[in-house]
């Protein structure tokens, strides 16, 4: 007998031939049957729920979320995120200090670039509300590091510090470094300064994130930067061994900004440990340039007005390279690349692997691709690369793109963040937040905004507004992203993704037909219930 049969419901199951249904059965947190109301009069269950016409969706897959810190910076940090002026963040970070006296090290995360000049915020600003502790406060995309006078001098950074390619330390006129640095290994200069958070922290922050994804009907995550230095891995690892994990959890390891291979000889067993139906970590992420913001986007042609077009983070040869280690050892690489030329060079990557082991069945993920040449699109369909992208970032984002995006890329701004064209490319696409990037990791606001390309409270008629109008996909193609396409970029297309009989009961409720209401509104729209593995993990 059935646990749970659900009918009357308005049921789009993402399977190959996009066909819905009335009714679904569940046993033992499996489907065992999809069809309609008709049929399901023979199916006997325990019990039996009326959806009463609202709308079943395939549970909705974060496939690129930096859960793990996101969460500690909601729990253990000083929020910046949502500021309208620089003194939101002065005052934000005072209040935290003033609340917060006994603590050795203040780190914070959230603030944007467009409040500040292209050099970044001042350590000048933060010494005055604190000089003799470290203050670590993060930009809102994790790219660059704001920290005061205290930590520059503790750690000995000054007029004669070099950082590699791909990496800024901001300076004043005189070369002093003015407090903003850029990009990984820049950034960690300050490693040593940087709080410790210990395996209690990480899984009381991973249980809270949890939850906090389910209640947009989320019930897979890839957190993308597992650092096997942290306790991270041991506390998601001990959380599975105790059952407390409601989210298939996906990893990536994260390789070392100073020394790539530092790790890489103990991922193997890494893997090995954790391996089970609800935690695996099965890619290695590395990142192929920086941002736009920073100016360390690597891109193909010179940034506007400039002769400068950004660096790669990595030599070509030494990418490569790497890439091949990764690859002998069955993992899937997966890159963050926003410029053009860094795909180009990622693309680079995948053809010589390819050519050392052309047998193997890899599965590598591109994210992010902001500014991509259409000319790499049969690369990209070539390799089977799953294209994770960030519809939530896919429109005139205010501060972003009339006051960086287009002075830094020009016409390029205009047509950025292509969806459309890669889908009709042949390339297989996917759905992610960046969160904490995007601090409201909810699809269905993922979806609108990839639908629309227009903010999310923005009217989509209105074509001055419209990012890139011709890259609109339809809401179908948006759903599909953050079900199937994100399950065959994290290896689970065979388990989850879709509502079909054998694959886990992996779902989520809906209020109304995202299919039938004015595409504005689809944010708006209640989840009434997740379900992961058959049980209810949130009730709206």
């Amino acid at each position: 007998m059935n646990d749970i049969l659900y009918i009357n419901g308005q049921i789009y199951t993402v399977d190959s031939s996009k066909s819905w249904a009335e009714a679904v059965a569940v046993k033992s947190g499996k489907i065992t049957f999809v069809g309609t109301n008709d049929e399901a009069k023979s199916i006997e269950a325990k019990e039996t729920v009326d959806l009463d016409g609202k709308m079943m969706l395939p549970g909705f897959i974060e496939a690129h979320g930096h859960v793990t810190w996101g969460a500690i910076d909601s729990l253990f940090k000083v929020s910046l995120f949502g500021a309208d002026n620089v003194e939101f963040y002065i005052e934000t970070i005072r209040k935290f200090v003033q609340e917060n006296p006994e603590l050795p090290v203040y780190e914070g995360a959230g603030w944007e670039n467009p409040f500040f000049g292209k050099n970044g915020p001042s350590r000048k600003v933060l010494d005055e509300i604190c000089s003799d502790k470290p203050m670590l406060m993060w930009s809102h995309d994790k790219h660059s590091l704001w920290v005061n006078t205290y930590v520059l001098d503790l750690c000995g950074i000054d007029k004669n510090t070099q950082v590699p390619a791909g990496n800024v330390i901001e300076r004043e006129d005189d070369g002093t470094p003015s407090g903003t640095l850029r990009e990984f290994a820049a950034i960690a200069l300050v490693d040593s300064v940087k709080p410790v958070f210990n395996k209690e922290h990480y899984k009381k922050a991973i249980e809270w994130v949890q939850k906090d994804f389910a209640q947009y009907g989320v019930t897979s995550i890839m957190d993308p930067l597992l650092d096997p230095e942290d306790d991270a891995i041991a506390a998601i690892r001990e959380l599975n061994d105790e059952g407390r994990l409601i989210c298939k959890m996906r990893g990536a390891l994260k390789s070392s900004e100073t020394d790539s291979y530092k790790h890489i000889d103990e991922f193997p067993k890494i893997r090995e440990d954790v391996d089970s139906h609800m935690f695996k970590i099965q890619q290695v992420k590395l990142f192929a340039d920086g941002v736009v913001e920073g100016k360390t986007a690597f891109l193909k042609q010179p940034y506007e007005g400039e002769n400068y077009a950004g660096d790669p983070i990595w030599n070509k040869d030494d990418m490569n390279e790497f890439c091949r280690k990764v690859d002998e050892l069955g993992f899937d690489i997966h890159v963050h690349s926003i410029g053009d030329a860094a795909t180009s060079m990622t693309l680079d990557a995948l053809d010589f692997i390819n050519e050392k082991n052309p047998s193997r069945d890899r599965r590598p993920v591109i994210t992010h691709l902001q500014i991509v040449d259409s000319a790499d699109y049969s690369r990209i369909k070539q390799h089977k690369v799953a294209a994770v992208t960030n519809p939530y970032w896919h429109f005139k984002y205010r501060g972003f793109f009339e006051d960086i995006e287009v002075p830094y890329l020009g016409e390029r701004a205009y047509h950025e963040y292509p969806m459309k064209s890669l889908l009709d490319a042949g390339i297989i696409l996917g759905g992610a937040s960046d969160y904490n990037v995007t601090p409201v990791p909810a699809p269905l606001r993922g979806i609108q905004i990839g639908v629309t390309r227009v903010g999310i409270d923005e009217n989509p008629d209105d074509m001055d507004l419209v990012l890139a109008p011709e890259e609109r996909l339809s809401v179908e193609q948006m759903v599909e992203l953050f079900t199937m396409g994100n399950a065959y970029a994290l290896r689970m297309e065979d388990i989850t993704g879709s509502i079909e009989v054998g694959k886990c009961a992996d779902l989520v409720i809906l209020e109304e037909n995202i299919f039938e209401i004015p595409h504005q509104d689809i944010y708006k729209v209640k989840v009434i219930q997740t379900v992961s593995e058959g049980k209810i993990i949130y009730k709206g």
